[in-house]
């Protein structure tokens, strides 16, 4: 193994894309093999980037919510194929948007019903709109705190983007899955979480909501702006949290590196964590990993990055090495989030890796296609 050129793209990160903090942990057949940290905890006061940082995981926390979700799958207590309104009545008779023969905006009832399965595979219409004004409404309406069933319920009233499963589109889906998992549970998201993926991995550093006791350990948090060249603090704040009382499904989770390279082992050695527990079967963890592309869905996920990957239940899998130019294996999955975390899990050659950093504009194209390159071509020594 020489992980020379690894380590240096990871040092050159800031001054090449900007990028203020890097971490990145690579484990292969159950050990850790390399870990290196570049950067700043914090620009302004030139405090190096600490070990145990915190960061907002943003869409790698979608993992967590597919993974709850296949968990009350081999349970009994869902159906992938079950309508969304047998949990959730608001989510019955919907509408999605249509233009009228003059070329007006209209809606039309939905032809096919929206499944959990839609959900998992980003087949649902459902938009990302942060500041749609059903959301903002009910920010307003519940004093800038209302809860998960709250926001979801909000959701609902918008119109779909087109019929469910005749499209693919990267949106709030996991967090109606979220709120799926509550009614069937009866429990918040967040202890869900805790109580059945974090406890038994061991994951002591995950959390989905930033307390006062926290923020000390946060790597602060940059957008790179084009304009200016350069990273700009932004303040620690996750536009996809809609206040103190809501667990986003979708981009909720507040984690550190030692725990997410857990959660990571965890799905790389098909549902067994490193402690021994399983959380997980073999069998749902390779059902997550097939790609569920059609030959309608998928001229959707067209993402430059995404070349050569199919999608599967929230993450992408690795189906075409000619097409995709990568020396990954076949069948490997990841997934990101939007300030640039990279969670990535290969059980044919047992290699995880996560990668985290705190920027918005995260030139994820850029950066994670050269990372997993890197780390393979490291392991060929």
């Amino acid at each position: 193994m020489n992980f020379q050129y690894l380590t240096e793209y990871i040092d050159n990160l800031f001054e090449s894309e900007g990028i203020p903090s890097r971490d990145i942990i690579v484990y292969q057949k159950g050990k850790e093999i390399y870990r290196h940290s570049a950067g700043y905890q914090d620009l302004a006061t030139g405090e190096p980037i600490r070990r145990d940082a915190l960061y907002f995981m943003y869409s790698a926390s979608k993992l967590l919510t597919i993974v709850a979700t296949m968990q009350l799958l081999e349970r009994g207590k869902i159906l992938l194929q079950e309508k969304v309104s047998k949990y959730l009545p608001e989510y019955s008779n919907l509408k999605v948007k249509a233009m009228d023969e003059r070329g007006n905006a209209t809606t039309v009832p939905a032809r096919h019903s929206l499944r959990i399965w839609n959900l998992m595979t980003m087949t649902s219409g459902i938009a990302y709109n942060t500041k749609a004004p059903e959301i903002l409404a009910c920010m307003e309406e519940h004093n800038g705190a209302p809860t998960t069933a709250d926001i979801i319920k909000a959701f609902a009233v918008r119109p779909l983007n087109f019929h469910p499963s005749e499209h693919w589109m990267y949106g709030f889906s996991h967090d109606v899955l979220a709120r799926v998992i509550e009614v069937v549970t009866g429990e918040s998201f967040g202890d869900y979480v805790k109580k059945n993926i974090f406890d038994p991995i061991g994951m002591t550093n995950s959390y989905y909501h930033l307390t006062d006791d926290l923020r000390p350990r946060m790597a602060a948090q940059y957008k790179f702006d084009a304009e200016l060249g350069k990273a700009v603090d932004v303040g620690l704040n996750n536009a996809h949290i809609f206040g103190p009382k809501f667990e986003s499904g979708g981009a909720g989770c507040i984690s550190c590196l030692d725990d997410y390279i857990l959660f990571a082992e965890t799905l790389t050695h098909k549902g067994v964590a490193p402690n021994g527990n399983r959380i997980l079967s073999e069998r749902a963890v390779d059902l997550m990993r097939s790609d569920c592309l059609d030959d309608r869905t998928r001229p959707d996920f067209n993402w430059e990055a995404f070349v050569g990957y199919g999608y599967g239940f929230g993450v992408r899998t690795f189906i075409s090495p000619a097409k995709g130019g990568s020396l990954t294996s076949l069948g490997e999955f990841a997934w990101g989030g939007a300030a640039g975390a990279y969670v990535h899990c290969d059980p044919e050659k047992e290699i995880s890796i996560v990668y985290l950093q705190h920027m918005l504009n995260n030139k994820e194209p850029i950066v994670h296609p050269r990372l997993r390159n890197l780390v393979y071509a490291a392991l060929d020594y």
